[in-house]
């Protein structure tokens, strides 16, 4: 991305000298005198060159590489706005009828300015006119249009106003743009010799090539637009979001390309491409649409590859406003990548790894930032699954710079600062490379949390203002904005800068309230929690107080505990920590992997260890066993139902069969017999009686022996007959055993 100073403004002209510059470059050109009238007024050189003259070298390309003195494009862009003046809007080589010529008047101004500056001849009417050999154009229209040379300048001069008023105009508008791109185009084809479609597609894809080794992602999208590879387009858009989310005719060419015949995944490439514009200008709800129109067109295809896409893409919608539904979608996505055959490919070092590859790469380096986010160590396999494919596939430099960025973060939260840096700045020199500037600031803002972390707070503050800076005058994604302006916060904080800290924090909670990102508006809150108490503290302002305790419950409103209890945990204990301790930054680090996958029940065994560590009494101490073996039980059955639900998605239940049966054998070992009985009867006596029923019956016969006719009819409140037809029942079904005849008829338990 282009990040130097926006040039000084330049003055543009007034209305009377803007037209008078207008006509003596005309003037200059109708008597081959352009260049050195150029050269003489370098000016206009300038202020055509701010807004227009880009346009049209950039569609030109090498057609205009023998141009040093722009005389050419200059050329070209007078000859396009004398053809704004048409009235059919048409472009200026679209053939004119006789009645525009002679009969309407409106097309007077428009027709005398191309006649008169030599851009084309007066045709031929002989029944109208008969022209002597080399008459100038003013007397032949004249003679033409039956009018006399005051009419005729009339007409030059309402021409004159209106092109001097196009050009003084400023930003072109989005018709313009194209309109003079496809007038100068066709220039350049008759130019160049571009006379059928394979030379077309080949001389488009080397301009493309050479803009965007120039930085123009802009003129880069035009001439990929041309041609058939509209795949190419949605690569640009991917790797050019920042630069193109802001170039007026980016959504005008990317309808174009979207309103062509495309096969389903191009198609489906285009709109997530085009979602990834909108979450580029954070309009979420554009965005979402994008997705879902993708996801759609992709279920309806069955394809495998498009369904991961447009699931991953999902996945990092919701990664900052949502992390469990995130999480979800990424396993839709590996689910789809892997059913189109991702582990298919043995992979060859030596060649570009297939599309399928890279975006299982990507995908699990997503997975892995989603599994650092919350401090889960996970993280670190699903990295080095990804390296695996590193090393049997050549991947692109983005990817290849996502993996080093992930590695950075682990680094990090592993406490290993240098090396979180060393992947760091890797993957800043290949995002760099790659060209992909949105990319680059993300990594910016990353290296900003690190410097900030290991206290050099003036490269923290300088890689978070290179981000801000270009935010002011460029298109930078809200998660990205609210991120540096938490981090810069953060690095004010170290710097003992409570002011300045709060009002960074209070930036990043506007930027992520206004987008509904979720974690980036707790964090917000966390860290405007720390500067109150921290405020508190010092000062013993209660109003301090107050507001720590507002910003503390907003961010436990934000992280309910049953989905962040991580993140919940650490707020309650926030006001504690500041007021009781030193008031230093606690850095984010790994937790052991069961307590983020089980956080409550950790949290609850960890409780229930410190009370056995303390000499107390036996009830105190048997109540404490008892809640961890409770627990521990409660992760057993998460981990047997997330099991059971993975079987049941990809149809493993017979494969697994043994497994399973095997669990569910020590599952009933670990059972007291009243507990094998009671799960035993409640499968086989639902349709006799109601739950409550069957755990009075079973626990009379446990208790107090064989139980009878009228005992039965006693306990569950029923008349002998059914009593007694109730007790068949569970007799033929094995749960009770029947002794004596007549009145001793007694039933017990099985032997």
């Amino acid at each position: 991305m282009d990040s130097s100073p926006a040039p000084p403004a330049l003055r543009i002209p007034s209305p009377r000298v803007a037209e008078a510059l207008l006509m003596a470059a005309l003037g200059a050109l109708r008597d081959g005198t352009l260049p050195g009238w150029l050269q003489r007024h370098r000016g206009v050189a300038r202020w055509l060159g701010r807004q227009w003259l880009p346009l049209v070298r950039g569609t030109a390309g090498e057609a205009l590489r023998d141009d040093p003195g722009q005389v050419l494009a200059v050329t070209w862009l007078l000859r396009w706005t004398i053809g704004r003046l048409r009235p059919d809007h048409a472009p200026v080589d679209a053939p004119i009828t006789r009645a525009d010529w002679l009969s309407r008047t409106s097309w007077r101004p428009m027709l005398a300015a191309l006649c008169h500056f030599g851009f084309a001849p007066v045709p031929a009417f002989r029944d109208r006119y008969h022209a002597q050999p080399g008459e100038p154009a003013v007397s032949h229209l004249c003679g033409l249009w039956s009018v006399g040379p005051s009419t005729y300048y009339r007409y030059l001069d309402r021409a004159r106003t209106v092109m001097a008023s196009i050009l003084r105009a400023g930003t072109p508008d989005v018709a313009q743009r194209l309109s003079l791109r496809h007038d100068v185009q066709a220039l350049v084809d008759g130019r160049m010799g571009l006379a059928d479609d394979a030379a077309c597609e080949a001389w488009h894809a080397r301009q493309a090539a050479l803009a965007l080794a120039g930085g123009a992602a802009v003129h880069a999208l035009w001439h990929q637009a041309q041609t058939r590879d509209i795949g190419s387009v949605a690569a640009l858009l991917n790797g050019r979001l920042a630069d193109l989310a802001l170039a007026p005719e980016t959504d005008a060419l990317l309808e174009r390309c979207l309103a062509r015949p495309l096969d389903l995944r191009t198609r489906g490439d285009l709109l997530l491409a085009q979602a990834g514009l909108w979450r580029t200008r954070g309009d979420a709800e554009r965005e979402m649409a994008a997705y879902q129109e993708a996801l759609r067109l992709a279920a309806a295809g069955d394809d495998a590859l498009l369904l991961g896409r447009a699931y991953a893409a999902l996945g990092r919608f919701h990664e900052p406003r949502d992390a469990d539904r995130a999480l979800a979608f990424y396993e839709d996505c590996t689910d789809n990548l892997w059913r189109a055959g991702v582990d298919d490919a043995p992979g060859d070092p030596a060649l570009p790894a297939p599309a399928l590859v890279e975006d299982y790469v990507v995908v699990l380096a997503r997975l892995a930032w989603l599994f650092l986010v919350r401090n889960d160590p996970r993280s670190r396999a699903t990295l080095e699954r990804a390296d695996g494919l590193r090393a049997r596939h050549a991947l692109s430099l983005s990817s290849l710079a996502r993996l080093e960025l992930t590695w950075g973060e682990y680094w990090r939260r592993a406490g290993e600062l240098p090396r979180g840096l060393e992947h760091m700045h890797r993957a800043l020199n290949l995002y760099e490379r790659a060209g992909d500037g949105q990319a680059v600031l993300k990594t910016c803002c990353n290296l900003s949390l690190v410097y900030g972390e290991i206290r050099d707070v003036d490269r923290a503050i300088e890689y978070s203002r290179r981000v801000l800076e270009l935010a002011e005058r460029a298109s930078v994604e809200p998660e990205l904005l609210a991120r540096t302006h938490l981090n810069l916060g953060a690095a004010h904080f170290w710097q003992d800068d409570l002011e300045a800290a709060e009002r960074e924090f209070e930036l990043a909670l506007q930027v992520a309230s206004a987008s509904a990102l979720r974690l980036d508006i707790g964090r917000a809150h966390y860290n405007l929690a720390e500067v109150a108490y921290l405020r508190f503290k010092r000062h013993g302002e209660p109003a301090d107080e107050l507001r720590g305790d507002r910003h503390a419950a907003a961010a436990l409103e934000v992280w309910p505990a049953d989905t962040d209890a991580a993140n919940a945990e650490a707020t309650r204990r926030l006001k504690r920590e500041v007021l009781e301790a030193p008031a230093t930054p606690v850095a984010d680090r790994l937790a052991p992997q069961e307590d983020v996958l089980h956080a409550a029940e950790m949290a609850l065994v960890r409780d229930q260890r410190g009370i056995l560590a303390v000499p107390s009494a036996p009830e105190v101490l048997v109540r404490a066993r008892l809640r961890i073996a409770q627990a521990y039980l409660a992760v057993a059955t998460k981990e047997r139902e997330a099991a059971l639900a993975l079987m049941h998605r990809h149809g493993l239940q017979d494969a697994f069969a043994v497994e399973l049966g095997a669990l569910q054998s020590t599952w009933e070992r670990e059972l007291t017999l009243e507990q094998q009985l009671a799960r035993r009867w409640a499968g086989a006596t639902a349709d006799l009686m109601t739950a409550e029923r069957c755990q009075a019956v079973l626990t009379q016969v446990l208790r107090a022996g064989p139980i009878n006719k009228s005992g039965y009819a006693g306990l569950c409140g029923v008349s002998p007959a059914t009593a007694s037809k109730h007790l068949a029942l569970l007799a033929e079904r094995g749960l009770l055993q029947q002794t004596g005849r007549g009145p001793s008829t007694r039933y017990v338990l099985p032997a």
